[in-house]
């Protein structure tokens, strides 16, 4: 999938992924989904994403809780194309995805009737993606990332890895319910497995699955503020001061409640398709209008807030008092490009608020996927690296002056 002209994007919406997304409740997914919707020219999501996560399910069946926490309204977005869902090409529906998973014994499988509403909901707005380019990406990423993890000395950790990866080269296509079943099998009936390096599938694994639709689709990722914030390529000169907006923009109490219907009236602003052409611009390193970018921003809030305003008078007294609350301020910071990297943070964070500041940024990436280390997989190489190192110390010793070296809790010394 390409953008339809030369200055749009498509994002991927990460927070919407079922496998590892800190993000398990309805509310906070829709608030998410429609702030990073407020900044994207289109929000792409998957049919698996569709299929078994059981919060964005809630957002799409239609039926919203009585409390109206949030809205269930978000099939609306899908309708009107601000929403994409990308399908394997493999298939026809939703339903046959469904039931082949349901045999395959997949977690989290819908209802028959759920996967026949969303052939109904996207029909005519899905767009298809290549299965057998996404399942190989998927199996040689995981298989590469753990690869480069193992290395001496031949203990409990570097065997069971090496395992791993010989199993998962093996396999075609490789299911991401097999590799489970592959850890669980392998901690079960080999003694000396080492529950770090299994660690380390699961996570390699959730990472690949993560990453690899987005890198066939060519698209650029929307992560959560969980994730390191994020660089797009940046050309001409940052503004001189940030930019300081309505509050309610990072409120996911606001955003959880802002109906889709509002949401998609704000496509057409023009102040909106401005700060939208100059994401896009980031993204794909071309030059940037900083100045143009600011004055959209502001503008687009001026305009959605007067929306949200009118949406929720007579409705939700406490989602309009938040909208209006002027004690809570955001600010769009552009920060000057970066000697190291040559590219510049383009997130929208808090300023002061009563609410976490760490619930909603907007965090755009186009970095190549391949440079995105997690953080937890970077420290378990150095500590590989320290054990290794200690090895080698260990075996210029001699035979009295040795200690005992234990590479993991789970693992006795040798």
């Amino acid at each position: 999938m390409s953008p339809g002209t030369e200055n749009s994007t498509h994002v991927f919406l990460s927070e919407t992924e079922h496998h590892g997304s800190p993000v398990t409740g309805p509310e906070d997914l829709r608030a998410r989904i429609v702030q990073n919707a407020l900044f994207a020219e289109r929000l792409v999501i998957t049919d698996s994403q569709v299929l078994h996560n059981a919060a964005l399910r809630s957002l799409l069946a239609g039926r919203t809780p009585s409390s109206a926490e949030w809205r269930a309204d978000l099939a609306e977005l899908i309708r009107s194309g601000m929403l994409v869902v990308v399908r394997r090409d493999s298939v026809g529906s939703f339903r046959e995805i469904r039931d082949e998973h349901e045999a395959r014994g997949v977690r989290d499988v819908p209802t028959e009737e759920y996967a026949e509403l969303m052939d109904e909901i996207v029909e005519g707005h899905v767009v298809p993606y290549s299965v057998d380019r996404a399942s190989e990406l998927f199996r040689s990423r995981t298989a590469n990332r753990l690869a480069e993890l193992i290395g001496p000395p031949d203990d409990g950790y570097a065997r069971t890895l090496r395992s791993a990866v010989e199993w998962i080269r093996g396999q075609d296509p490789l299911y991401y319910n097999s590799l489970r079943g592959w850890i669980e099998e392998r901690r079960a009936t080999h003694g000396d497995t080492s529950e770090v390096a299994l660690e380390a599938v699961e996570r390699s694994a959730n990472w690949s699955f993560r990453t690899t639709l987005p890198a066939v689709l060519g698209t650029p990722v929307a992560w959560g503020a969980v994730r390191t914030p994020a660089t797009v390529a940046l050309q001409g000169e940052a503004p001189r001061e940030e930019s300081a907006l309505p509050g309610y923009m990072l409120n996911p109490y606001v955003l959880a409640r802002l109906p889709a219907g509002v949401v998609n009236e704000a496509v057409g602003l023009e102040s909106r398709k401005v700060v939208v052409d100059q994401f896009a611009r980031a993204h794909s390193g071309r030059p940037v209008d900083t100045d143009a970018l600011r004055n959209g921003v502001e503008d687009f809030c001026m305009h959605l807030q007067e929306a949200a305003v009118a949406a929720f008078r007579g409705l939700d007294a406490d989602a309009l008092a938040a909208v209006r609350d002027e004690r809570v301020r955001a600010r769009l910071h552009i920060s000057p490009p970066s000697l190291a990297t040559g590219s510049v943070d383009t997130l929208i964070g808090l300023i002061s608020s009563g609410f976490n500041p760490a619930s909603l940024m907007l965090n755009l990436l186009s970095v190549p996927f391949d440079v995105l280390q997690d953080k937890k997989e970077r420290k378990l190489k150095k500590e590989a690296e320290r054990f290794r190192n200690a090895w080698r110390l260990e075996k210029q010793l001699p035979e009295h002056e040795k200690v005992l070296r234990i590479v993991s809790p789970t693992e006795p010394p040798e």
